[in-house]
């Protein structure tokens, strides 16, 4: 657990202090793996949430955004790595209409399951976690507050990284103090005893 520790520290310490000096990066692999997650939503949606119902309107809908998404995904993943940069910002909006939309035909298509015996519940979440990732990206999606943003994440990062590192050294430290306290200690102890059971033989 304490190597753990020492691991998940200073990978956050040097993953905020990247995040710092290379910022648009990671604006950009938010959109790839935006993008990525897309095309798995798609193949999820086509492979399983598509069957749940077996009603002509209900696969309908699920066929149309499980394309949606598979084709958004795809050139989110794509066409920024071949065009510029402006294009990269493009897509940023492009994804933030594709969660939207899909969110509303989520949640028109949960609406279709109210008269099932079929838990809406982690649709509904689902649905919901779409357009909270929509709201994410609206927020960083102006480039200047964008990057501010990201900076903001990877800083806060480095210092909890840091600080936890700090902690947990000291916390070491007092541990290894306290083992060889109770070892001089024991050792007093002993050479007491054995003064006392010499004496008492004599």
């Amino acid at each position: 657990m304490k190597k753990f520790n020492w691991a998940f520290f200073t990978g956050m310490a040097l993953f905020g202090l990247l995040v710092l000096i290379f910022p648009k990066f990671w604006i950009n692999l938010v959109v790839f793996v935006t993008g990525l997650g897309a095309i798995a939503y798609g193949i999820y949606n086509l492979t399983f949430t598509r069957r749940i119902f077996q009603d002509s309107m209900y696969e309908t809908v699920i066929l149309i955004k499980s394309i949606f998404s598979i084709v958004i995904g795809i050139i989110s993943v794509f066409l920024p790595l071949a065009v510029a940069d402006v294009m990269l910002r493009t897509m940023i909006y492009v994804l933030i209409v594709y969660l939207l939309l899909a969110a509303i035909i989520g949640f028109y298509s949960v609406s279709l399951l109210k008269d099932t015996e079929i838990d809406r519940k982690h649709y509904i979440l689902e649905n919901l976690m779409l357009v909270i990732i929509a709201v994410l990206l609206i927020i960083i999606s102006p480039e200047k507050l964008g990057v501010f943003i990201i900076r903001v994440i990877g800083f806060a990062a480095l210092v909890f990284g840091i600080f936890m590192l700090s902690a947990q050294f000291l916390f070491n430290r007092e541990i290894v103090e306290a083992e060889v306290v109770a070892v001089e200690e024991g050792e007093a102890s002993d050479s007491a005893n054995s003064s006392e059971s010499s004496g008492d033989g004599e």
